[in-house]
This record gives structure tokens, sequence and C-alpha cells, in this order.
């Protein structure tokens, strides 16, 4: 009787305490000790939390779920000190779980904006010059002093972005600098600022050019209900761009939407979504100085998309456009894509009926999924078709390597022998206007109907489309063109042009500002140390290339660990 009775007061106990209206059951996800943590942490997804702390607050309120505080849980609760928190759940009363803090933290109000919050920020800055009238003239011509992009950590609320330009001084005297890179998280630099020290030199600058600028301003999710699964169509999302130059601008303008991991920034793993561009009709850019323009952007989310967390990120792009740094825009907060069905799915637009291939032709390709190309550029993806962004060839002795080109013949019948031959073109469409290169043509042997054929590329110079003076200079684009001999008649003939955009840049004097250069490429033959977060040493190897040094990375267990390698450190979460 006895033990029924001690049974009953516990159970008794165990249910009143869950239910305790003096206290509050919330769990706090850890964001880091300081700002630069939680904001790697939350807004670029950097590093994972540190962890969930289940705490039942001793207080008459919630805190409000999804919001970010500052606070010290107090010394009853691990004396962790003052950190970060993201509310994930907030309950009613207490909760059989977790730990009791009986004196009330003080949260104060909670952070509206991390990701602006004042904190170190990483930016790229390139320098326009010393003085003013240096810096506008290279500006608006394209130019910039050099090619070195210092790697500089800014004290700021709002973070830069890149073609912003700024007068200020992080170590190397008051000079203005084109901002080519900026992230809201601060990195591993060489330099620091604090804008908002009264005795730093910091301040924006605007050049006018007269000429059109296209600025690309945001990119807004339409009626977001969270149903972003992976097949579904017919989402929406409002560009904003706008003409901040001082000139109208008529060229056609093309708008291209990604699904990013990083904001406001491009990388090789983001997936392509949307294009407009031949048609301004369309989608028109703002024409007039001064005036903003906002479409929808309707697009569906692929099948290859991992489940995950993205950024609707926009790039519009148009060739009278003189600044290409301010071209990228994204969303405020990331889309969830998700597995599954979407609860309603409409019905499915009927497909056409396809016009039948006619039967007995050929149709000669270039597979771009398996053609690579090597220039000077560091971090250009060999894969043609996964280029983000334009080869880069030096316009006095350098070359372009498509190493492997690749044919297919998606007719019905078996092709003649052929040719490929290389275009020089301001634009992607073949004409009379473009200039043939006078290298020799790549011979394509005959090929069977649905059969892949492989190729070597060889080199090709810009000397190979003018006379051996003609110098080229910044963006233009190399053709592929097969069978330009025509030699097959293809049931297809408006498919064998292949496009490589590339940039002519001059290797000495001042750089185009649309080259680029990337000055802290990692040599071959290099050692690298790799030390874990207490700043053990774990190994010292050396390595031949970037993707050797990927993979000892790779070969590492999950941890957070600080590599070094030719006077660079870095920091990264292997999981």
């Amino acid at each position: 009787m006895k033990k029924i009775t001690l049974l009953v007061f516990i159970l008794f106990s165990f249910t009143s305490r869950s239910q305790n209206p003096n206290y509050r059951y919330h769990e706090l996800q850890d964001l880091g000790t300081t700002i630069e943590w939680a904001i790697a942490v939350e807004c670029t997804q950097h590093y994972p939390p540190v962890g969930i702390r289940e705490v039942n607050l001793r207080q008459n309120f919630k805190l409000e779920v999804g919001k970010i505080y500052k606070a010290d849980l107090g010394l009853n609760y691990g004396n962790f000190g003052t950190r970060y928190y993201k509310v994930t759940y907030a309950g009613d009363s207490g909760a059989d779980m977790g730990d009791e803090v009986d004196t009330p933290p003080d949260f104060g109000a909670p952070i509206t904006d991390l990701c602006s919050s004042l904190s170190k920020k990483y930016i790229r800055p390139i320098l326009l010059g010393s003085t003013l009238q240096e810096a506008q003239n290279n500006f608006c011509s394209k130019l910039t002093v050099n090619s070195t992009r210092e790697m500089v950590n800014i004290k700021i609320e709002k973070p830069l972005s890149s073609g912003d330009i700024c007068f200020m001084d992080f170590g190397k005297g008051p000079n203005f600098y084109l901002i080519d890179g900026a992230s809201v998280e601060s990195g591993d630099a060489d330099y620091e600022v604090d804008s908002t020290d009264s005795n730093s030199q910091f301040s924006l600058v605007l050049f006018n050019c007269q000429k059109p600028d296209l600025q690309a301003v945001h990119v807004t999710p339409y009626q977001d209900d969270g149903n972003y699964y992976r097949g579904t169509s017919n989402k929406i999302a409002y560009f904003g761009v706008r003409n901040i130059g001082t000139k109208i601008q008529n060229a056609t303008t093309a708008y291209t939407l990604y699904l990013t991991t990083s904001r406001n920034f491009l990388s090789g793993n983001d997936i392509k979504l949307y294009a407009v561009g031949q048609n301004p009709t369309d989608a028109p850019a703002p024409s007039d100085p001064k005036t903003s323009h906002n479409f929808p952007m309707v697009y569906s989310i692929p099948y290859n998309a991992i489940a995950g967390k993205y950024y609707l990120t926009a790039v519009t792009t148009n060739s009278e456009d003189f600044n290409e740094y301010n071209n990228i825009a994204s969303s405020t907060y990331r889309i969830t894509i998700k597995e599954g069905t979407a609860p309603t799915t409409p019905t499915p637009t009927p497909t056409p009926t396809p016009t039948p291939t006619p039967i007995g032709k050929p149709d000669l390709i270039i597979d771009s999924n398996n053609t690579l190309v090597y220039s000077d550029c560091f971090d250009c993806t060999s894969t043609l078709s996964e280029l983000k962004k334009r080869h880069r060839v030096d316009n006095q002795s350098g070359s372009i390597r498509p190493s492997l080109i690749s044919i297919k013949n998606a007719g019905n019948a078996a092709s003649t022998a052929t040719n490929i031959r290389f275009y020089l073109s301001s634009d992607t469409t073949l004409d009379t206007s473009d200039l043939k290169s006078n290298g020799s043509a790549i011979t394509v042997n005959a090929i069977n109907a649905g059969e892949l054929l492989v190729v070597p590329g060889g080199t090709i110079f810009p000397s190979d489309f003018g006379n051996i003076s003609t110098v080229f200079n910044n963006n233009w684009n190399i053709l592929m063109v097969v069978d330009d001999s025509k030699t097959n008649t293809e049931s297809n003939e408006n498919n064998n042009v292949t496009v490589i955009p590339v940039t002519f840049y001059n290797p000495s004097g001042k750089k185009s500002i649309a080259t680029k250069l990337e000055t802290d490429d990692i040599p071959e033959n290099y050692t690298i140390t790799v030390y874990n977060f207490q700043g053990e040493k774990i190994l010292t190897k050396e390595v031949h290339s970037k993707q050797e040094e990927n993979e000892l990375v790779q070969s590492l267990k999950n941890d957070f660990y600080i590599i070094k390698s030719n006077d660079t450190t870095r920091k990264i979460y292997k999981k």
C-alpha cells in the first residue's frame, strides 16, 4: 500500500511540474558567442548551430519563435556566458525535459535583421585610384589600377555589394576601391577597417559615367505557400531592376534565375531555373535613367534539385551595361526545396505532340555535358555545360583549350565524316560578321544514330581569328560549329552552334574590370597543414593540385578544422 501511495505521489508531482504555469518551456538554437559566429551559422550556414538548449524559463511570457535573442542563461545553466539564441519552440507551460532557469535572463528586444547587424563582413576590393578623377576615369572605362583583390573585413551594418565603390583606408592609405565580392560574414582577411570609428576613413561613392547601368534590386517570391517540392511548376518570383546610369539603354537585356546556396553570389553548385533574353517585350529593362521595373519570373523546381534551403537569385546582363558588378540580387530569405509531392498538384498542361523527326537523317550536336574547356580562368568549371562565368584568354600570347569535344548524333541515320570549325563572334549567333578561325578544322568521323563521338579539341589562339597584329579586348564568344562544311543533310540544321564565352585581357598594365583576375590561386606543389579547433596539428602533407587538396579534406572525419596553405588560412566544417 505504501508503494502504491508513493507511486501516485510521484506521478502527481511529474504531471504538475510539466503543466507548471510559472515556467515556459523553450528550445533555443545556440548560434555562438559572437555576432560574427551567429551570422556564419544563421545567414550563410557556414557552420552548423552549436546545439539546442532545452530550458524551462521561470517567466510569464514566451519568446517569439523564429526570433534571435542575445542573452546569458546564467550560472545555473552551464555558465555559458552571453550567447546568441534562435527560438525554435516555445510552450505555454513548463515541460518535463530540459533544465529549469529560475532567474529570468534578460533577453531584451529580438534582433530584427541579424544579417544586417553591426559586425565584421568580408569584402574583396580592387584599387580604382588614389584620386577622385583617376578613380572615376578608370571606373567609367572598365579599368582598375591592378588586378589585386584585397581581403578585408569591414565592420559595418548593411553588407556591401559587388559593384559598390568605396573611399577607405584599411592599411594602404586612403584610396578609391571597387568591391568585387562581398559577404555578410567575416572571413580570413589581411586587413580590417571599422566604418563606425570616427577616426577611420570610409564612405560610399557614386560616379556619373554618362552610360546606362542596370542594377539588380530584389527578388521576391510570390505568395510563399511553402510548397516548393521538386518537380513543381508555375512558381512565381518578382524581379526588380533599375537603370542607375545617366544614359538610355537600348540593347536586349537577359535575365537568369538560380537556386543558390549563397546570397548575392553564384557558385558552381547553383541551379539555373529561368532565362529571358531574345524578346525584350517579355521582360523589358528600364530604359530611361533612374527608372525601375518589376516583372514576374515563372519557374519550375527541377527534379535534380537536392532538398534543402536556397536563395532565389537573379542575374541581369546587357551589352550596353558598363558595370557588371551590381547585376545580381537574391531574395532576403531562403525557400526550402522538399521531397515528395505538393499537397495540391494542379492538372498538368498537356504536352503537345512533338513534330516527328524526319526518318533517315542525322542530327549532329555538340554535347556540352561531355565537352571540357580550359583557360587562364582559375575558378572556371572545365565542363562546358556547368560554366558559370567567362573563360579568360591573354590577348597577347594566351590560348584557350577545348581539350575534349563530344559530338552526338541525335538523328535517325548515320552521319558522314565532317568537321568542326571555330568562329569569333560578338554575340551567340553565327552570321557573316563573325571571324572564321584560320586554324585547322577538327575532323569528325561518321557517327551512328544515337551514338556519341569524343575528339581532341586542340588549342585556340587569339591570332587564329585575325592578322598576327590583331588584338582583341573584353567579352567575345567563340562559336564551335559542327558540320560547318554542310556535308550532311540534317533533320535539324539550327543546333550546330555551341558557345564558349571568353574575355580577352591584357596581361600587362591596367586590367579590364571584366577580367577579374584571381590572384590568390593556389599553385602546384605546396604544403597544407590541418589543425583542429583546439589548435592541435592533425597532419601536414605536400599536395600537387587543388583537387588533391580537396580529396585530402574529404578524407577527414566530420569536425571543424583550420587549414593553412601558402600563407593563407581558412576554416571549414567537414560534414
